[in-house]
Order: structure tokens, then C-alpha cells, then sequence
């Protein structure tokens, strides 16, 4: 196997460390709050080892959010259940305590004082601080065309990033062109514009590698364009109206929802889904908006109705009857990766509309939530999935009808929620939880779900082992213990059953999952945490020897140790070994994962220097290992580590002025075990893979 030489790699870092010092001489960022929180990053991984081959995780709506918050922190004595639900950093049992605190002691007037609230630990405060403040201004900005045009801010942001070496896709053999139409870069530009949160709109345009640019298909730009308009609080009835592209969140996500929290994590305690219905769309996943308008009207001080009808195209793989010349066809598969690189994925795109109309009822009374949801979604041409057994009962035709209803209620240390939805078919899903906090160092969480293997929806999110909510029995028990100062426990355990079969499981089957968690705190200087995850389930054996693909039992085990140090005000260290063992009927494969991480701010400085050093040791894809990783912004990195090698990342962020910013990422994986990475168009002929991503952003 013929490979880049050892001399090319080695020019290619010194090269990637030159263009990091220029950039850091010539250009400038603006060093906002743009670090995700602790408490988010651990979801994001938790949610990618926990999620099927199918799931989505997209969280660039909380990314937005923050950083917007972080430049205008939300006034302590205003901020509302729903935007602190939104920010993803307090679980319910802290939102509960933080309202109880603000209505029986009255305003606040100091941040300090959050610390006298029961449930928030020192971390958890720490990652709230950026986004809120104490402000004795009552001034709230209001919808007016004028003070929109004179007060509202811009800002424009251009991406670029590319892999270094070269990949199969783009190359030409024998003669012929490359399968990939387009070049290799990966280009992103965003023009942004807001008031507050009363007005804002924005522009978004991404291409992928290998697709087109202003050339073929894609002779105006861009692969993807995404916008929307948006204001609210525009009259006392009119409460908000978006054009455009957005996002809909219903209940507790069996019909939709677009927050990837409320699920299994190591934050034991959030389990529990909220957010506003209507949010604009601001992300590139191309299969993850509506398109259309939509808006929520005030029909009295305590009911809101939110509607919306959209109209958009999507990828999908159209089959022909080609037994008879009727002209007639179906899409067997709606394809959401988003790319168009090839004549075929081209063949592909936005060959089936979707149109969606749908509503959510919403009564809110003190402690008491009640809401009443619709969604109606059509097809131009029926949705034949592949007829393998376990997709007997999924959805198919050309028209799908959901509704559900959704509660919420507080009352003391008891916080009751859930939502009971049903398909047009009369299959029915359901979800039911309690959180209690029985005093200020013990919090307890259940949760049951009973899916109806014939339940039939399409984008749901609702808690659960699987992506979909169907075909699944299951309760979940988590509890967290503050049992001294410095010092937290927490737990969970995860019992569930499939009544009919599922992917890579040719009957019915059974799976429980256990969580375990110690972790010790020194305030502003050290964080050490340890935890163990025990995942049992059913699987395909996959034994040739057999003639019927018969179950086994799969063992997942998961170690890791943690350990984060201030050293002093501007450097911080990070530290993690984990470790995995997956067990299926005496086929055991092991994985390992150790690094180092460096945080370089100094104090007042102009710039930010973030780095890690990563050796990894994983048997199979079985055994891999997620981390996250710290990424420019609006890009969020979390690979998985596969095989044996290194891997290495260099970020840097500067700031000049308040108008100019500019962030670089340099990062390379080396495979001692393989001489190729990749698959397919993405296959690198040898054993390292460089990426290199550049983000500009001007504000005015």
C-alpha cells in the first residue's frame, strides 16, 4: 500500500503551526462566551454512546442562544422557566428551586445568591454565571421598527475547512472523472441580524466537500440555503410570527421536539423536555426544519395557540413500478445526510415534498402546564420503507396524522409531567415522569414509557433506549446525593423490553443499563470526577455457523476518570483515561483512551490557545470511545476513536477589536494499526488524516 512519506506529514505540521502563528499575528476575535458548558458537553456525549444508528443531535439553536446570551445576559429577576429550560445548564428540580427562591425571598440582588438555592451545586453555577446578571434597568426592549433599524447589531461569518490529504472521491482512475463532482473545501457563510430577542433574521449557505460550487446543480452557490424573519412580542395578542425556516417543539417530543436533552446522561436529573414551540432555524442539518410560517397568538393571559404549515423538499430514494408502465412510484427512504456529491446523490435531491400543517394549545396557571398538540404531514409521493420484519409496523402511505396531550405540574418538592400521544392507525405512545427533591442534598427521578410497536410518527425525540418511540417498554430511576460539601453521587438505572423485533434484533428483546457517578469539587481550582456505565442487552449474534441469526447477550462496559485543574488564572489542565469492554457471547473487544488537554488564557491577553494530545487503543467499532472536542465556533466536534493511534488538536482564537474576529483549528489523527482511514469516497490511501478549519466573523 503506497502512502504519504513520513517527510510530507511531518512538512504538513510544520506548515499547519506557521499558518496558526500568522493568523494569530494578522487577525483579531472577539473572545465572547463561546465555550459550551461543561454540563452540555457531557449530554452531547453521553447522547452519541447513547444513540441509535439513526439519531440526529444538532445543537446549534442552544449554541446561538448562549452566545447571545453571554453578550446580553438575562436579568435574574425576568428570566422565565422556558428561556432557562432552553439554555440546557439547570434541570427541572434547579428551575423548580431557582422560581420557589425568586417568589418567597423576592428579587435578587446579587448573582451570589444563587448559591443559597438547595439543588445548585458550585458547577452547575459556574456554567450559569456567563448568561445572566442583576441589573437594576427595567428597561426591556420592545417591538419598533425605528429603534430595530437604528439598535439592531449584524454579524457576518465565513467558514472554511478541508482534510489535507488526499480521498479516493476526488481523484480521477483510469481515465475517468472523479466520483465527486464538486472540489474538497467545506465553505459556510451566515449573515445574522438582531434586536434583543424581539427581531432577528438571518441568511445561511453551506457546501460540502465534493459538492458543487456555482457550477451543476448548484449554479446560484450553495448546496444549502437556509433563512428566516422573526419577531415577537409584537402586540399583546400577537405573540410571536416567524418566516422562513424553524423548528417546532411539542410536549415531551413523541410527536416532535428539537432538544436533544431530556434523555439518558450523566446529568441524572434532567430527564424532563421544555422549550418554546416555534424557534428560527439556524443550523445546516438539511433535514431538520420546517419551511413555511409559523406563529403563537395569545388568546388569553394564560392561553397561547401556536400555528404552523410548511412546505419543503426533501432527499429520498424513489423506486419505479416497473411491472406495469403506470408511471407509478414511491420513496422506500427519506435521506437526511444532506449530501449532493454525486451524480446519484444528486438524482436524489428534493425529489419529495413534505407538507406539514400542525398546532399546540398551551394553558399555563402557576405550577400547572396542559397543552394539546397536532401535527398533520403529507406526502407528494407514499413512503414505502424496505420490507424487513421489524419495519412491519412503520409508517407507510402518502398522509400521517399525530396528536397528543402534555402536562407539567409542580407543586412543593413534586414536579409531575408527561404527554399521551396517539397515530392515525390507533396506536398510541406515552411518557410519564416525576422529579422530587426530598431536601437540599437528595433529588430523585423516575420515569415510564409504553410505545406501541404500531405507534407511527416521524421526527420524534422523547426519552427513551431507542431513536423512535415505538415498539419499547421501559422505566428509569435516577437519584443524585450531595452528601457533603465538596462532594456528589449520582445514578441511574435504565430497565426496558421490545415486544416486537428492532434493528439487529430478530425477536423480542430486553435490555437494562446501569450509571454510576462520584465526583469532587474544589471551588475555582479542581474537578474530579469517576464513572462507570454498564449497558446489557439482545443482539444478532451474526454466528455463520447457525441458520437462524439467533440472540445473544451484548456487555458494554465504560470506565473513565476525569480530572480538571486550574493551575492559575489563565492556564487550566484537563485530564481523562477511559476505558471500554464490549462482550457479546464470549467475543470480547477492549478499548482505551487517554488525554491531555491545555487551556492557555491569560488574563486581559488578546488571545486564547486551546490544544490536546490523545493516544487511543480500541479493538473494533464495537469498543470505540466518544469525546468531545473544544471547536471553532457553530462546529461541534465529537469523534469517535477507533483502532490504535494518536491524535492531536490545535485551536487558537484572537480578538483586536469589538467588529473583526478570527478562530483557526488544526487537528490530526495518526493509525499505527492501518494503512488506510476512511471508506468508500472519504478513504485516505495511508495512515494520517489532517483538517484544518478557519472562521472569520465581523460584528457592526
Amino acid at each position: 500500500m503506497i502512502y504519504r512519506s513520513t517527510y510530507l506529514s511531518k512538512t504538513v505540521i510544520i506548515k499547519s503551526v506557521w499558518l496558526l502563528i500568522l493568523t494569530a499575528a494578522c487577525l483579531s476575535a472577539v473572545v465572547a462566551q463561546d465555550t459550551i458548558p461543561t454540563i452540555i458537553i457531557e449530554k452531547l456525549e453521553d447522547a452519541l454512546e447513547n444513540q441509535a444508528e439513526d439519531a440526529e443531535i444538532d445543537i446549534n439553536n442552544i449554541a446561538d442562544d448562549l452566545s447571545y446570551f453571554s453578550r446580553s445576559p438575562l436579568d435574574l429577576n425576568k428570566i422565565s422557566e422556558v428561556q432557562m429550560e432552553e439554555m440546557q445548564i439547570l434541570n427541572s428540580i434547579q428551575i423548580q428551586d431557582f422560581l420557589s427562591y425568586r417568589d418567597i425571598f423576592g428579587p435578587f440582588y446579587s448573582t451570589y445568591e444563587l448559591q443559597a438555592i438547595k439543588s445548585m451545586d458550585i458547577e452547575t453555577i459556574r456554567d450559569f454565571l456567563p448568561y445572566v446578571k442583576v441589573s437594576g434597568n427595567n428597561e426591556q426592549k420592545t417591538f419598533n421598527l425605528s429603534d430595530i433599524l437604528s439598535e439592531g447589531t449584524s454579524q457576518v461569518l465565513f467558514k472554511w475547512k478541508r482534510i489535507l490529504e488526499d480521498r479516493e472521491g476526488f481523484e480521477s482512475k483510469d481515465g475517468e472523472a472523479p466520483v465527486y463532482l464538486g472540489d474538497p473545501n467545506h465553505l459556510f457563510a451566515r449573515y445574522k441580524f438582531d434586536y434583543g430577542q424581539v427581531f432577528k433574521m438571518g441568511l445561511t449557505g453551506e457546501k460540502d466537500p465534493g459538492e458543487e460550487f456555482f457550477k451543476g446543480c448548484n449554479s446560484d452557490g450553495f448546496d444549502f440555503y437556509s433563512g428566516y424573519i422573526a419577531a415577537r412580542d409584537i402586540t399583546g395578542w400577537l405573540k410571536d410570527v416567524t418566516l422562513g425556516d424553524y423548528t417546532i417543539s411539542m410536549g415531551q417530543g413523541l410527536i416532535l421536539h428539537n432538544s436533544f436533552g431530556g434523555n439518558k446522561s450523566s446529568q441524572v436529573m434532567n430527564i424532563k423536555k421544555g422549550g418554546r414551540v416555534i424557534k428560527p432555524y439556524s443550523s445546516v442539518n438539511e433535514a431538520n426544519q420546517f419551511r413555511g410560517v409559523a406563529t403563537t397568538l395569545g388568546l388569553h393571559k394564560n392561553l397561547n395557540l401556536s400555528v404552523f404549515y410548511s412546505n419543503s423538499d426533501a432527499n429520498g430514494t424513489i423506486r419505479l413500478d416497473t411491472t406495469i408502465d403506470t408511471g407509478f412510484s414511491n420513496v422506500s427512504s427519506i435521506i437526511r445526510d444532506g449530501f449532493h456529491r454525486t451524480e446519484n446523490e444528486i438524482a436524489k435531491k428534493n425529489s419529495v415534498t413534505l407538507q406539514s400543517t400542525g398546532f399546540a394549545l398551551e394553558y399555563k396557571l402557576k405550577g400547572l402546564g396542559l397543552s394539546l398538540n397536532g401535527l398533520r404531514t403529507n406526502f407528494s409521493l407514499p413512503l414505502e420503507p424496505t420490507q424487513d420484519l421489524y419495519r412491519q409496523y412503520r409508517f407507510s402511505g402518502d398522509q400521517l396524522t399525530n396528536s397528543s396531550i402534555g402536562y407539567s405540574y409542580r407543586w412543593r418538592n413534586f414536579n409531575f409531567f408527561g404527554e399521551v400521544a396517539q397515530s392515525d392507525n390507533d396506536g398510541t405512545a406515552q411518557v410519564h415522569g416525576l422529579l422530587l427533591g426530598l431536601d437540599r442534598k437528595f433529588d430523585i427521578s423516575f420515569s415510564y414509557r409504553n410505545f406501541d410497536r404500531d405507534y407511527q410518527v416521524l421526527n420524534a425525540n422523547a426519552f427513551g433506549e431507542a431513536s423512535s418511540p415505538n415498539n419499547e417498554k421501559g422505566l428509569y430511576m435516577g437519584i443524585s446525593i450531595r452528601p457533603y460539601k465538596r462532594w456528589a453521587v449520582s445514578a441511574y438505572v435504565d430497565m426496558w423490553r421490545n415486544p416486537w423485533l428492532s434493528f439487529r434484533r430478530d425477536a423480542p428483546a430486553r435490555g437494562v443499563e446501569y450509571f454510576g457517578r462520584i465526583e469532587y469539587n474544589i471551588k475555582r481550582k479542581l474537578n474530579v470526577y469517576m464513572q462507570y456505565k454498564y449497558e446489557e442487552k439482545l443482539r444478532n449474534t451474526n454466528i455463520e455457523t447457525n441458520p437462524i441469526d439467533a440472540l445473544g447477550i451484548s456487555k458494554l462496559h465504560r470506565l473513565r476518570v476525569h480530572l480538571t485543574q486550574r493551575v492559575n488564572k489563565s492556564i487550566t489542565l484537563k485530564s481523562r483515561a477511559e476505558f471500554s469492554l464490549f462482550d457479546l457471547q464470549n467475543k470480547i473487544s477492549r478499548g482505551s483512551l487517554f488525554y491531555q488537554d491545555l487551556v492557555w488564557r491569560p488574563e486581559g491577553a488578546s488571545y486564547q490557545i486551546t490544544a490536546r494530545y490523545a493516544l487511543f487503543d480500541t479493538d473494533n467499532f464495537d469498543s470505540r470511545i466518544y469525546t468531545y472536542e473544544n471547536d471553532i465556533l457553530y462546529e461541534f466536534s465529537i469523534p469517535f476513536y477507533q483502532y490504535k493511534g494518536s491524535r492531536y488538536y490545535i485551536k487558537a482564537k484572537y480578538r483586536f477589536s469589538r467588529l473583526l474576529g478570527a478562530e483557526m483549528r488544526v487537528s490530526r489523527t495518526h493509525l499505527n494499526n492501518r494503512d488506510t482511514s476512511g471508506s468508500a469516497g472519504q478513504t485516505i490511501n495511508g495512515p494520517d488524516k489532517t483538517e484544518v478549519k478557519v472562521l472569520l466573523k465581523f460584528r457592526f
